[in-house]
């Protein structure tokens, strides 16, 4: 069997048979391969002779993949993840884009260095050791890229395909599906990096659903060492496996987080305990949503709009005050005739503002809805928080984490999901708040983490002794810490207030002119 034989062979198993959980019970017994496609690389830098043609991208429809070959002058890469057909894509320019990707399909781990390792089936009994210890099971694929100078490593685990690409709109649309991946990849790699510390895991590359991944049985320019496959097996996984579910549970765990994703999507969504709470009746301000969620849960229940009304009416009658009746038809009908999702995110934002409890996204109404109804993340109506309150959570909240000795601020992804507002309202305002700290006194740098997080500087001697080259530029980093000269005195004033007067402090400064 010819190497390029070989590459058929293997890459069979990233084109999905089925869509186990797909509403349609065509799908589920068999996948439409029709207007996808799987993205091709090859890199000629590493060729002395070949250099000129730099890097070229072949995007190849899944029903055209048995024709592909193996180009040995190159580097050869492909894209685990699925993305628009060569047919579908009138946008022009490169294909490999996160917003032109169609089904999310794998859980992919990077590994730049093993400690010195240099026999690959050593790297692989170690590494199966730590999964094991981690009650992960071994991946689909496991794939030797080269040992330079230790062994470096991919590994593919394949999972039930997850659709997030819009039609309409042409981009990435659902956030949730996203959220989640991104999430599952984290912990993934934060929990074999606590196993396997001295090890090198590419965080970055292993969280973005466009990346490429070599392809096997090709050479490594390099090395001139073949890409070999150590282990494979046909076999993928789904959102509901328990070991998913797991390493989320203990990457929550471990920073101090209390969720835990339950995946059940055996469940009436009228009977779901966060619907049962909007059931009760809502005030003004969340009638709007409340009564949507619960149109989109009868819809979901299989109740025709005549039974439906009758719910909606029978819980409009407990809000304060009532909304007209007309309107409350007029959300009945646009939820029944729409594809709009309900969000988990803002059921739990709305439960908790009711109830006065912080109650967490239930991904089991997430999932549930995932096939039956469109998730759209971005319908926030009703869900609305001033600015000098966001800034006033988000500064209390900076303050603490510096009190409690972090080293990097987290991202104004991160901190929206710590402080419960909108990410894309306090992206709107991060610089701001960013202008509020340093004029605290606080020293802040982005230019040398590679997700431009800010480094609190009065601590980056601390970082440079544990950071990880693949986080954070140290030699940026160093250079930075020598170039101080000045001394500040925000971190003694945290280290000495209470959290009642850092609380005050936080206040006083979001109410205060910029």
């Amino acid at each position: 069997m010819s190497l390029s034989d070989k590459v058929r062979e293997f890459i069979k198993l990233f084109i999905p048979k089925q869509k186990k959980f797909h509403k349609d019970k065509k799908s589920r017994e068999a996948f439409n391969v029709q207007g996808f496609s799987m993205v091709f690389g090859h890199n000629y830098k590493n060729h002395p002779d070949f250099a000129a043609l730099d890097f070229s991208e072949m995007p190849r429809d899944l029903s055209d993949l048995d024709k592909i070959y193996i180009a040995e002058e190159t580097d050869n890469y492909f894209t685990p993840n699925i993305f628009l057909g060569n047919n579908y894509d009138r946008s022009g320019g490169s294909r490999k884009h996160a917003h032109k990707c169609t089904w999310i399909q794998d859980l992919f781990i990077d590994i730049d260095g093993t400690n010195g390792i240099t026999d690959p089936d050593q790297a692989k009994e170690v590494l199966y050791q730590a999964l094991q210890d981690l009650g992960i099971p071994k991946p689909t694929a496991l794939i030797h890229t080269s040992t330079n100078p230790d062994v470096h490593l991919q590994v593919h685990w394949l999972i039930d395909p997850l659709w997030v690409y819009d039609n309409r709109k042409e981009t990435v649309n659902n956030g949730e599906l996203l959220s989640w991946h991104y999430n599952v990849m984290s912990a993934l790699v934060e929990l074999l990096q606590e196993q396997l510390p001295d090890w090198e895991l590419d965080t970055t590359k292993s969280t973005d659903i466009s990346t490429y991944a070599r392809l096997p049985y090709s050479y490594n320019q390099k090395t001139g060492q073949l890409v070999e496959v150590l282990d494979v097996q046909d076999r993928r996984w789904t959102l509901e496996d328990s070991w998913v579910a797991n390493i989320l549970k203990r990457s929550y765990e471990n920073n101090n987080q209390k969720e835990y994703i339950k995946i059940n999507t055996d469940i009436k969504l009228l009977e779901h305990p966060q619907i049962q709470v909007l059931l009760q009746g809502v005030s003004e301000g969340y009638r709007n949503y409340a009564q949507y969620a619960i149109a989109l849960a009868c819809k979901y229940d299989g109740l025709s709009q005549e039974e439906a009304i009758k719910v909606l009416l029978k819980q409009n009658k407990k809000c304060c005050p009532k909304e007209r009746k007309s309107k409350v038809i007029g959300v009945l009908k646009s939820a029944y005739r729409g594809d709009k999702g309900l969000s988990s995110k803002i059921v739990a934002q709305l439960v908790s503002d009711i109830t006065g409890q912080e109650v967490k996204p239930d991904y089991s109404l997430f999932a549930v809805c995932k096939e039956g109804i469109k998730i759209n993340p971005k319908a926030k109506k009703g869900i609305y928080t001033p600015k000098q309150v966001m800034i006033q959570r988000v500064v209390k909240e900076a303050l603490e984490l510096i009190r409690k000795g972090v080293q990097v601020l987290p991202s104004s992804k991160e901190m929206a999901q710590l402080v419960g507002v909108s990410p894309s309202s306090l992206k709107k305002i991060w610089s701001e708040i960013i202008k509020i700290l340093k004029n605290l006194g606080l020293q802040l740098d982005n230019s040398a983490h590679y997700h431009h997080k800010y480094i609190i500087l009065d601590r980056a001697k601390e970082l440079l002794k544990k950071a990880k080259p693949h986080m954070i530029n140290l030699e940026v980093l160093e250079s930075i810490v020598k170039a101080l000269r000045s001394k500040y005195s925000i971190i003694e004033l945290l280290e000495l207030k209470t959290q009642e007067e850092i609380a005050n402090f936080a206040n006083s400064v979001a109410n205060s002119p910029p």
